[in-house]
C-alpha cells in the first residue's frame, strides 16, 4: 500500500484539514512517521513544481496554496466553497460568525424567519459546526464557524472579520 499517494489523495479531495488521528488509526502509524510522510509528499510536491504543499498544525493537516503564488493567484478568481449559498444561507453564516456560539432561536429570531435549511447547508459544507449544547431547558446547540470558514475566507481569527457596527456586539443569548 502506498499510504503517500493515498494520503495525498485523501488530503486533495476533503473539503477541509484531515485530523492526524485518522491518517494515524487508518495507516496504523505513529505521529512522528505521519509528519515524516506528510514531509516526503511536500518534498516530492516542490521537486515537481506544483502550487500547493501541505500544512500541518497541531491536530490537522490541509492543502494551501504555496506562499510564493498568493500574489499571482489575486488577479484569478476561482469558484468558492461560499459560491452556490443562498442570501438565506450567506445571512445565517454572518450571524454565527459574529454572534458565535449562537442557538438555531437566536439565528431565527435575528432573520426574523426558520434556518433550519440553512443550518444544514452550512454544516454540510463544512463552515459551521455545533459546539455545545446551552444547559438550559431544551438543551439547545450551540453553534460556530469552523477553520475551513476562517481558511475560505482567507483570515487567521474572528478578530480580523470587519467591523460591521453595533448591531452584532452583544454575544449574550437572549
Amino acid at each position: 500500500m502506498n499510504i503517500k499517494k493515498i494520503i495525498t489523495a485523501i488530503l486533495l479531495v476533503s473539503d477541509g484539514p484531515m485530523q492526524h488521528s485518522y491518517f494515524q488509526e487508518t495507516f496504523d502509524i505513529g505521529h512522528d512517521e505521519l509528519l515524516n510522510v506528510y514531509s516526503e509528499i511536500n518534498n516530492d510536491l516542490e521537486k515537481l513544481n506544483f502550487g500547493f504543499e501541505i500544512v500541518v498544525n497541531k491536530s490537522s493537516a490541509d492543502f494551501v496554496t504555496v506562499e510564493s503564488l498568493k500574489n499571482e493567484l489575486t488577479k484569478f478568481k476561482p469558484p468558492s466553497v461560499l459560491r452556490g449559498l443562498s442570501t438565506p444561507s450567506l445571512e445565517t453564516l454572518s450571524i454565527v460568525a459574529y454572534e458565535q456560539p449562537v442557538t438555531k432561536l437566536k439565528i431565527n429570531e435575528i432573520r426574523g424567519v426558520e434556518s433550519e435549511s440553512s443550518i444544514k447547508t452550512l454544516e454540510s459544507r463544512g463552515l459551521i459546526e455545533k459546539s455545545g449544547i446551552m444547559d438550559i431547558p431544551g438543551s439547545p446547540h450551540l453553534y460556530v464557524t469552523t477553520n475551513m470558514f476562517l481558511n475560505k475566507l482567507g483570515i487567521g481569527s474572528l478578530s480580523d472579520l470587519p467591523l460591521i457596527g453595533d448591531y452584532f456586539s452583544s454575544t449574550e443569548e437572549e
